[in-house]
């Protein structure tokens, strides 16, 4: 787990690399939810995810050695696409295992940026195992996408843009998938905003920090379709507690309320968010959290297939 430190340092080593993105009122949410709402727009971050934080700073953190073997990771496909870009800004070479059903936009930039895609594994953990494994035999520098420090430290810098522009933020809701992003989060604020709330969600279909949460420990979950693709996975102990240790709670939401969420945020605010990025506000709109305001909703991605859109869309 970073400290409050390593997150100041990584936003220096990030500075010229990632974008300020946006923190925007939303009138519509804000009468929705009865208080006043913000959207953190990291679905127009370079890449668009949130990713890109992470990678850069792990990759800026690495020794010359180290990025000279080259990079390895597995990634659901925006962790990914940020390493590859990394890679290619910082001169070396990434290998990227992603899941065959990753979606289609998200590989074809991971190939555009450079990098040697593998997409053959069944899932996350699969990919994920394939790639230690290329580390172990080739001796490259694996990168996990959530649970390397530096990763984590990266990602937490979008805390402090917050606590910058809104200090007297009251409640931050943050998706999860692995848990790097509200660890991070959780850290900033525990240290500069004790007072406020660090709220998770996840999708019914990838809930496997909320049953670590329900049952005190990691526990195996199922891997099952989902329009939030870049929540899937499980969760081990030791990144349960990293999250426990900093997060208030974590709630779940309905597949239709992501839809929803989707079809509110293009229409109602003008973004294009996949479905991981929206389940935040699904969250508000569908009254699984209450809020008191002033809140920030962390729209984190924006990677989702033309099909997939137009099917949401139509509803």
């Amino acid at each position: 787990m970073p400290a409050l430190d390593d997150v100041y340092r990584a936003q220096q080593r990030v500075a010229d690399a990632v974008r300020r993105t946006p923190l925007e009122s939303s009138s519509f949410l804000s009468e929705a939810a009865g208080a006043a709402i913000h959207l953190k727009l990291e679905c127009w971050q370079r890449t668009r995810s949130f990713k890109v934080r992470g990678a850069f700073n792990a990759v800026a953190s690495l020794s010359p050695a180290e990025r000279a073997r080259g990079l390895v990771t597995a990634s659901a496909g925006n962790h990914g696409q940020a390493l590859a870009l990394a890679a290619l800004e910082q001169d070396t070479r990434a290998t990227i295992f992603v899941p065959a059903s990753a979606p289609q936009t998200k590989q074809a930039r991971i190939r555009r940026l450079g990098a040697d895609l593998r997409a053959n594994a069944a899932s996350y953990d699969e990919a994920d195992a394939m790639a230690r494994q290329h580390a172990a035999e080739t001796g490259a520098t694996y990168v996990h996408a959530f649970s390397d420090a530096a990763v984590i430290a990266g990602q937490a810098t979008v805390a402090l843009e917050i606590l910058d522009e809104l200090p007297g933020v009251r409640e931050i809701v943050v998706p999860v998938g692995g848990g790097g992003l509200i660890a991070g989060i959780g850290v900033v604020m525990r240290a500069l905003a004790p007072g406020a709330r660090v709220i998770g969600v996840q999708s019914v279909e990838t809930r496997a920090m909320y049953e670590a949460f329900r049952h005190g420990a990691a526990v195996q979950t199922a891997i099952t379709p989902t329009l939030a693709d870049g929540l899937a996975g499980c969760t081990d102990e030791a990144t349960y507690r990293r999250v426990r240790a900093v997060t208030d709670e974590i709630v779940l939401v309905e597949e239709r309320d992501i839809a929803g969420a989707i079809r509110m945020l293009h229409a109602e605010e003008g973004v294009t968010a996949e479905g991981s990025g929206a389940v935040a506000v699904a969250a508000v709109l569908s009254g699984r959290i209450s809020l008191t305001g002033p809140a920030v909703l962390l729209v984190t991605g924006g990677n989702i297939d033309s099909a997939t859109l137009a099917a949401v869309l139509a509803g």
